[in-house]
């Protein structure tokens, strides 16, 4: 149940954020979206090319988070790890729900961290462009889903929290399905999508079942210690 909720966690948390990637990804976007010899298909497929790339770092960097704590964690009994991954996730869960509620600004700050290593991969994608073929746009998604992005890193501490190479990798692959319909539907739908996220009370919303999410994972301790493992 707990690692269930993990995957429905990331994927709204996906949807909810993914008006912060417009002003990011918007410009990526735009490109793959103009028609290749007046064929909209080629838009499309260049598109769907580009966030599968996308996605899939986002399920590699999720491996390597959730490999990483199984390794770190290797010498915990399962019911420690368990607690650990629950008040690990519960925290992250609570920074989150208060950023959408405006009670708490870190996404920029953890932006701040990856720029190092973004610095050495972002030249990569400079031989991709233009974008020319569905191929490119793969590679390009690929290279961009290293690009420094604070929500991204929120998803990621989901990944560690769950401490498990399967389970961070598919944490982080719900989270990036979460994002799709924003940059999907980014140029004809996507001005209304922003408003609807970047409305007041569906952030309060949002920020208050994530809460509840967090709530709920702390809660479940006391089971944990009336049923030990």
């Amino acid at each position: 149940m707990f690692i269930e909720s993990a995957f429905f966690t990331a994927f709204v948390i996906g949807f909810l954020g993914s008006a912060h990637c417009v002003p990011m990804c918007g410009g990526i976007v735009g490109i793959l979206s103009q028609q290749a010899d007046g064929a909209k298909h080629h838009a499309v497929d260049k598109t769907l090319a580009y966030n599968t790339g996308r996605i899939l770092s986002y399920s590699f960097i999720g491996l390597l988070a959730g490999g990483f704590s199984q390794l770190a964690l290797l010498p915990l009994d399962t019911q420690s790890l368990l607690i650990f991954s629950r008040v690990f996730t519960a925290i992250f869960m609570f920074a989150f729900g208060f950023y959408l509620l405006g009670k708490l600004n870190f996404i920029s700050h953890l932006e701040k961290l990856g720029q190092r290593l973004w610095k050495h991969i972002s030249p990569l994608s400079r031989s991709l462009l233009p974008i020319k073929n569905k191929k490119s746009a793969f590679y390009l998604g690929l290279i961009w889903g290293w690009l420094p992005c604070g929500l991204v890193y929120s998803a990621v501490a989901w990944s560690l929290a769950s401490a498990s190479f399967i389970n961070g990798a598919l944490i982080m692959l719900c989270f990036g399905l979460g994002t799709l319909p924003m940059l999907l539907t980014m140029g004809f739908a996507s001005e209304k999508l922003t408003r609807l996220k970047n409305s007041t009370t569906t952030r309060r919303v949002a920020g208050v079942l994530i809460i509840a999410f967090a709530i709920g994972h702390l809660f479940s301790l006391n089971n944990l210690h009336q049923h030990p493992l």
